[in-house]
């Protein structure tokens, strides 16, 4: 069996050297930690040990070997307790080798957990019948796994006073600079007015109506920052809505610039050199890209999340950084039993949020970035109303508050009404996104924050501009470049100079 009995007796030791230290261990060291079918001493002595200390009570190994001694327990080989109490606290032992042989010992419980639940693995697949479906065999296997050892919590989830470390941490920045935090994103304003959309431990959603276009934001936004960052992979989940060969086609339209239609019909080859060509370049291009599409119809969010880190153990691996898109929050995939959907709601976010944040984590740093969506409600509809009429706040985001709450970015993706279509000008896109919440900012601060006076004299909260064609989206500036460009326009009109050009954006 795994077990060592001389790195029992080095903690015990140490605990009896330096009760002091306790509090750094107590987190993750427990009874379970001793193996008891090799002997009971050490398990017993710890049991008493952790009793006394916990409690803020100074013991020493004589009054430890009493209390031992009244609990009238027989030990192995008629053991003397008070000569190995004695000879325990007679050990060389430091304060840090006490800490280091807490943790060795927490390695042994992993390594024999992990057998056991190998073992039960074994037995209960062994039991199912041959009509269980690859999904219920796999999730039989995450039940036991799981219920058997949480890997990803190492035992040193303690508060930490941040002030301690601000300078080193500050300092090293300062000698250090970088360029950028998080993952940024393909469109150059949205990077300068808000930020990473996409930084590990976050999780951006996009709330649009049906068909606006919000999987396809999500998926161009993903796919393109991967490609920015020598193909860091993205993991997609879908809900059952669109298949395997649906997104790959889109996803192919909006890299190549080549219509659907060809695409879907295989008829691009009969469509001119120039289309050939787009196509051969796109093909090329997408040959190391890392885009896994994964349905989640049907599946729990524990199923799901279950999914996620095997994958990321697997396929990306530790310390390496992976983008998580999810198309998107809905409720079908769950029971409701007697929770109210906006529970249900709730609770998927509130597991996916401490799946990045704390469940994936590399030294202390999260290691995936999440971008998902849902559905607007009806004060979401833009249909034929009035741009002055359309709703652009957090009450168009159905199903949950928690959505609003878990969210690091909340933007909301509308087309352009008629009038605004009509009054601005051409080259400015046929999309509105709007930043509804925000923990973080680009460098642009003040840009994202002021109102932005239009030429009729009215302000109005800024906003970026997309043009979404063919499945590509493409920024076309914010709100303030258009005003700026109207005003210049108007300008031009009066000197008897209807021309101007708009700018271009990347």
């Amino acid at each position: 069996m795994i077990y060592s009995y001389e790195c029992e007796q080095q903690l015990l030791a140490g605990l009896i050297k330096f009760p002091g230290a306790y509090a750094e261990i107590a987190p993750f060291i427990s009874e379970e930690d001793f193996f008891d079918l090799s002997s009971q001493v050490n398990k017993t002595i710890f049991c008493v040990l952790r009793q006394a200390l916990s409690s803020g009570e100074k013991i020493d190994e004589i009054i430890l070997a009493e209390r031992v001694n009244s609990l009238g327990i027989s030990f192995e080989d008629n053991l003397n307790i008070f000569d190995y109490i004695k000879a325990l606290s007679m050990r060389r032992v430091s304060e840090d080798s006490l800490v280091v042989s807490a943790r060795e010992l927490k390695k042994l419980t992993v390594k024999r957990t992990l057998c056991s639940a190998s073992e039960e693995m074994s037995k209960k697949i062994q039991e199912l019948p041959n009509t269980a479906t690859y999904s219920e065999i796999v999730e039989t296997a995450d039940e036991i796994y799981n219920k058997k050892v949480d890997l990803f919590q190492e035992g040193d989830d303690l508060p930490i006073n941040i002030f301690e470390e601000m300078e080193d941490v500050i300092e090293e920045r300062g000698e250090n600079p970088v360029e950028e935090y998080g993952f940024m994103g393909p469109h150059q304003t949205i990077n300068n007015l808000y930020g990473s959309l996409l930084r590990p431990g976050n999780i951006t959603v996009i709330v649009a109506r049906s068909g606006v276009g919000k999987t396809q934001f999500c998926m161009d936004f993903c796919t393109k920052t991967s490609l920015s960052y020598k193909n860091v992979p993205v993991l997609h989940f879908d809900n059952g809505e669109m298949s395997k060969e649906e997104i790959m086609n889109r996803q192919c339209a909006a890299l190549s610039g080549v219509q659907l239609h060809l695409i879907e019909t295989g008829k691009w080859r009969r469509a001119g050199e120039e289309t050939v060509k787009k196509m051969r370049q796109a093909l090329a291009q997408v040959k190391d890209m890392k885009f896994y599409y994964y349905n989640v119809g049907g599946m729990s969010v524990d199923s799901m999340i279950n999914v996620v880190k095997r994958f990321y153990y697997s396929k990306v691996g530790r310390g390496n950084r992976m983008i998580l898109s999810f198309d998107y929050i809905k409720t079908t995939f769950e029971k409701f039993n007697t929770k109210t959907e906006w529970q249900v709601v709730g609770e998927m976010v509130d597991k996916f949020k401490r799946l990045v944040q704390k469940e994936v984590v590399f030294e202390g740093d999260p290691m995936i970035a999440m971008m998902t969506s849902v559905q607007s409600n009806r004060s979401g509809i833009v249909g034929n109303r009035n741009s002055d009429s359309v709703v652009d706040d957090e009450s168009i985001v159905s199903l949950s508050d928690r959505i609003i709450q878990f969210s690091s970015h909340l933007l909301s993706l509308r087309q352009k009404t008629l009038d605004e279509l009509q009054n601005e000008p051409a080259d400015f896109g046929s999309h509105r996104l709007t930043c509804i919440k925000h923990r973080h900012l680009g460098p642009e601060v003040y840009r994202a924050l002021t109102p932005v006076e239009m030429p009729d004299g009215s302000r109005r909260k800024n906003s970026i501009n997309l043009e979404i064609n063919n499945f590509n989206v493409t920024d076309k500036g914010d709100l303030k470049d258009l005003a700026d460009n109207m005003d210049l326009n108007d300008i031009e009109a009066e000197n008897g100079n209807n021309f101007f050009e708009a700018p271009q954006f990347s």
